[in-house]
């Protein structure tokens, strides 16, 4: 296990109150995305905090804003 102590978290988590200000919609609106795929499903911390890895919600951002 003496590779990981010294090694930080590539990943971070984010709450649902960090993506809401990522993404600039409530909460409401980002169920509403998710229940329909049109946004990344949280994991759930503990079975109740909703959590998404940073990565995730990046490679979300990056398709959508990506010029067509």
């Amino acid at each position: 296990m003496e590779h990981t102590k010294n090694k930080p978290f590539k990943q971070k988590l984010l709450f649902i109150k960090d993506v809401e200000q990522i993404i600039g919609r409530n909460r409401l609106t980002l169920r509403r995305w998710w229940s329909t795929g049109k946004f990344p499903k949280p994991k759930k911390l503990n079975n109740t905090v909703l959590v998404w890895q940073t990565d995730v919600i990046e490679q979300w951002i990056n398709l959508h804003t990506e010029s067509k």
